[in-house]
């Protein structure tokens, strides 16, 4: 089996190289499904994220759904993760690595209605998700087990099998637009 490093390298050489209609239309069938899911008609918080790098285009969520749900969206502070209220995209700064994230403040409050929908690199036919090796969704995840968790991607993304450590947060469900 491949090391972690030599597929992420492949995968997101991959993903990168996915044409523009085709992540359009493949998110928009992967948000669909999401939104049908019973974890996320469920959930009263939903962390989602702002996608880079050609990841699952989840942002058609977010004004639509905050209507109905609170959005969270990740930032990043030196080594650790916080989920932080939506507010709308005119709020959003740089945050680490460049990605955007929310001003607001308002930090999320686990309890047991939150979803965490997760972006990632690989997942594997077994259920296992390979991230950008950073570990901060495995990291947050730990501290909130009873949180609901279901990865998305494009099917080109699914294979056989990852290399699996211990500390590797499993999603409850995978999402794909397969």
């Amino acid at each position: 089996m491949n090391s972690k490093k030599e597929i992420r390298k492949r995968m997101l050489k991959l993903r990168n190289e996915l044409e523009e209609a085709y992540v359009i239309q493949a998110s928009h069938e992967i948000c669909i499904k999401l939104q049908e899911s019973p974890v996320f008609k469920e959930a009263d918080n939903i962390c989602l994220y702002v996608p880079v790098n050609n990841e699952v285009e989840v942002t058609e969520l977010f004004d639509y759904m905050s209507d109905k749900k609170n959005i969270y969206l990740p930032k990043v502070q030196e080594n650790n993760m916080e989920f932080y209220l939506y507010t709308g995209m005119e709020h959003l700064i740089k945050g680490e690595y460049n990605i955007p994230e929310p001003d607001s403040g308002i930090c999320l409050k686990p309890d047991d209605n939150t979803l965490v929908v997760m972006p990632g690199v690989a997942f594997s036919r077994d259920g296992y998700r390979l991230g950008y090796g950073g570990g901060y969704y495995d990291r947050y995840l730990q501290r909130y087990p009873k949180f609901k968790k279901i990865a998305v991607c494009y099917r080109e993304q699914i294979v056989d099998n990852l290399p699996v450590e211990e500390y590797d947060v499993k999603p409850d469900y995978i999402i794909s637009n397969d």
